[in-house]
Formats: C-alpha cells, sequence, structure tokens
C-alpha cells in the first residue's frame, strides 16, 4: 500500500517576519510603487546614456558575443549606482539592485526564487521592489524572448506580485524603436501608450489586468545600443 505523502511544510522567510503582511499590503505596495516609478525610470534611462557614452562608444554590438545580456545588465547596474550614490549620498528610500530575488514568487523551500535583472527596492520595507527585466533585441522583429518575460512573468504575477507596476528594457541592437513597440502592441494585442515624463525618450506603457495579482502597468524601453552622444 502507498504510503500518503506529508504535506510539504513552508516557513515564512526572514524579510516576511521583518515586514509582515498587513491587511493594507496591496494598496500600500502599490502606493509606493507608484510613487516610486518616475525616479526609478529617469536613473535608468540616464545610466543607459552614461554607458553609451563610456563602454558602448566604440563597439560594434552587431558582432558575435558571448553573454552579451548579462554583460549590458551588469554594466547598465554599474551605471545606476553611480548615478544614484552621486545624487543621493548613498541613503535614500529607494535602492538599486542587480539580481535581486523576488521571495514572494518562491516555488519550494530550497529553489532558487526568480530573481529581476535591476530592481529598486523599498527601505522602509524590502519585500516591495520595483523590478526590470531586460533583454537584448536583436532586430525589432525577433522579440520572442522579450515577450515570454512579458507573458511568463509580468503577466502572471511572478513578476510584481505585490504591487503593479515593472519595466522590460529591450537592448535594441539594430532597427527602430517605433517598429519595436509596433510589433510588441500587436503581440500582446494591447495599446502601448506615450509614458508620462518620457514623452522624448522610446518609452511606452501597456495595461494589463492580472488574478490574484493587482493590475499591472508596463514600462516599455527600447534602448537603441547603436545610438552615441545624441541621447538626452
Amino acid at each position: 500500500m502507498k504510503r500518503p505523502s506529508r504535506p510539504i511544510q513552508r516557513y515564512r522567510t526572514l524579510s516576511g517576519m521583518v515586514w509582515p503582511t498587513t491587511p493594507d499590503e496591496s494598496r500600500l505596495a502599490s502606493d509606493w510603487s507608484r510613487s516610486a516609478t518616475v525616479q526609478a525610470l529617469d536613473w535608468t534611462w540616464r545610466a543607459f546614456d552614461a554607458m553609451l557614452d563610456s563602454i558602448l562608444k566604440e563597439v560594434n554590438l552587431e558582432n558575435p558575443l558571448e553573454q552579451l545580456e548579462r554583460d549590458l545588465t551588469q554594466s547598465h547596474f554599474s551605471e545606476i549606482q553611480t548615478i544614484w550614490a552621486k545624487e543621493t549620498g548613498g541613503f535614500s528610500s529607494v535602492r538599486p539592485h542587480h539580481e535581486w530575488p523576488e521571495m514572494e514568487s518562491r516555488i519550494t523551500a530550497n529553489a532558487k526564487p526568480p530573481a529581476y535583472d535591476l530592481a529598486f527596492v523599498c527601505d522602509e520595507n524590502r519585500r516591495w521592489a520595483w523590478p526590470i527585466e531586460a533583454k537584448v533585441v536583436k532586430s525589432p522583429g525577433r522579440i520572442s524572448e522579450y515577450l515570454g518575460d512579458v507573458r511568463n512573468k509580468f503577466l502572471t504575477g511572478i513578476a510584481a506580485p505585490l504591487s503593479g507596476d515593472g519595466a522590460m528594457i529591450a537592448y535594441l541592437l539594430a532597427g527602430e524603436a517605433v517598429t519595436l513597440f509596433e510589433n510588441v502592441s500587436r503581440e500582446l494585442s494591447c495599446l502601448l501608450q506615450t509614458a508620462d515624463g518620457f514623452a522624448q525618450r522610446a518609452h511606452r506603457t501597456s495595461d494589463h489586468d492580472r488574478t490574484p495579482a493587482p493590475r499591472l502597468r508596463l514600462h516599455h524601453l527600447a534602448m537603441e545600443c547603436s545610438r552615441r552622444s545624441e541621447a538626452k
């Protein structure tokens, strides 16, 4: 006779004990996320400008390169960290992080939880993160991996499970951002709108209902890696 399996015993995380769930969790997390949006995205865009004018200045990214996505994301984070430290003196209610784990979306006690490529984390409640996922996009027509992260992470609620904001970066190696946005809009069957405060950027937003996670506003950032010092 087959012995019945024991139910899996789950424990809270350290962060869950320090910053426990409250009845107002969803509202408070969403309010914080919305308040952090412009600052987080402004740092992210200006850090990309700095990266263009430094390490990408003389590089042709259309050549075959190994681990390009990881290298770009790591360098991007370093530039964000430099700007953040200079402007805040290291004291801020929001802190940038690289490879930040999302404990709320862990599957089992021992499995590694999913991690964001970049994140801005609330210092008063470190369970709240403003997440960013990044993908190298070789041309506007090659967006399957980009769409995979949108659908499998953000739309499922694995990413941004407590709040309603996040971003996707497309490190666009060739082609035009407007074509990329047209393709993303068609594949997701949704309207992409100009983002408030970023009208001069290759930056759009889309809105998505999620259950049980909060309604999502997803920012789409097309970072054209062939640009040079004309970046704003």
